[in-house]
């Protein structure tokens, strides 16, 4: 599916540069997942190491952080280059970086990155999810009020050689998992992070920690084991997920953490990731419709190995073409139709289940071994079920299902 144009006779072309642009580099981002993640799916879904190595390759192409704008980062690295007394080898480094970005920062917009999203779950829900976790960072620091920060961290992100991850989703329990009290040179962190996904690949995650007000202070926080004085983070274990378990998922424990204060990436109010919820609900639907087409994928490719000629497929197809038609109009709407926008969350969610199911099942047995595409599909299709999920997404996909009963 093509990145969008727009309509309007009067558009000019320096737009139209831009959306052609936009397009070749989805092109090529489609012949590097077929050439060199497809081959490999299985062993990404099971091996970090294959996944990390995976992940750093698009970040070579500079496609870790589509989202940010490509002149935005320029102006960031030209920045930090000039504050910087770097020496040749340093030199050397930016300019490397600095070749990575001419093909990376490809300032997407909402609808343009979930098609983004969708051509790697198509192909890899791991890797996009990692890749949606780094770009979630990527994000929040963007959109934070360190300048300093930005500048030392953003253009790195989008090449991959600075890997971030997040951890706030514990934003959403009560009470609290994760404190924050406030120093004079910071705040003191203590609590527990539940979900942290890329420990061994993302050397540090954006996290979250609530302050007694109810607001919340988010910041930087190495994701490695260790003690400084009277401050300790211990990392867990990889946590034995039923699925994608290459992605290292751990839960982060932390006592008297310091967060310095050049380590803040931003302040939210209390409510923030409430009022975040509510205006997406929409957001996990790249990964959605990927594996839907991934579901469709496998389901195809089994029909044919047993020769049964049934017309499922192509009715799941049409199905899921008529729902990515429809994406643009329902979230251009504004929140007030968010029970709207919650209700195609939920087809979405039953059409990617629906078309994991029926690869299972056209795969007949082989489908129960964890080598089996159709396998790892089926567990890609759950995981992202429930990817930040909220009480009234889980009611809207459970009304949804309810139409099967």
């Amino acid at each position: 599916m093509p990145f969008p144009t727009k309509t309007d006779p009067n558009t000019d072309s320096q737009f139209k540069l831009e959306v052609e642009s936009k397009a070749a580099k989805l092109e090529v981002l489609e012949q590097h997942l077929a050439n060199r993640v497809v081959p490999v799916a299985q062993q990404l879904d099971r091996q970090p190491d294959r996944l990390f190595s995976a992940f750093l390759e698009l970040g070579a192409k500079g496609w870790l952080a589509p989202k940010l704008p490509k002149e935005q980062l320029k102006k960031l690295s030209e920045t930090q280059a000039q504050s910087s007394e770097a020496e040749a080898s340093g030199s050397e480094a930016s300019r490397s970086n600095s070749e990575k970005l001419d093909s990376g920062g490809l300032g997407l917009d909402g609808q343009e990155y979930q098609q983004f999203q969708s051509a790697i779950a198509r192909c890899s829900g791991a890797l996009a999810f990692l890749q949606t976790q780094h770009q979630s960072a990527a994000s929040l620091i963007l959109s934070g009020e360190n300048e300093a920060l930005k500048q030392r961290y953003l253009p790195q992100m989008a090449t991959g050689d600075r890997c971030v991850g997040v951890g706030f989703s514990q934003l959403r329990r009560q009470p609290a998992p994760l404190r924050a009290d406030p120093i004079a040179d910071g705040y003191r962190l203590s609590g527990q992070v539940p979900w942290v996904t890329g420990a061994g690949l993302f050397s540090e995650f954006v996290g979250a920690a609530v302050l007694a007000d109810g607001s919340a202070v988010f910041g930087l926080i190495p994701l490695v084991t260790q003690t400084v004085s009277d401050q300790k983070i211990t990392v867990g274990d990889p946590m034995r997920l039923a699925a994608m378990s290459s992605m290292n998922t751990v839960a982060v424990e932390m006592e008297h953490w310091l967060l310095p204060a050049a380590q803040v990436v931003a302040h939210r109010p209390k409510g923030w990731i409430e009022e975040r919820d509510r205006a997406n609900p929409l957001s996990p639907l790249g990964l959605i419709l990927g594996c839907a087409g991934a579901g469709i994928d496998v389901l195809g490719q089994s029909l044919n190995r047993r020769n049964i000629d049934h017309d499922i497929a192509s009715q799941l197809k049409l199905k899921l073409t008529c729902l990515q038609s429809n994406l643009p109009e329902i979230a251009a709407l504004p929140i007030s139709n968010y029970a709207q926008k919650l209700a195609l969350r939920g087809q979405a969610i039953a059409l990617m289940n629906t078309c994991t199911q029926a690869a299972v099942i056209a795969s007949s047995g082989a489908a129960n071994t964890l080598d089996h595409p159709a396998q790892r599909v089926y567990g890609e299709s759950m995981v992202f079920s429930v990817s930040g999920q909220t009480t009234d997404g889980a009611i809207a996909t459970l009304d949804r299902l309810m139409a099967f009963v």
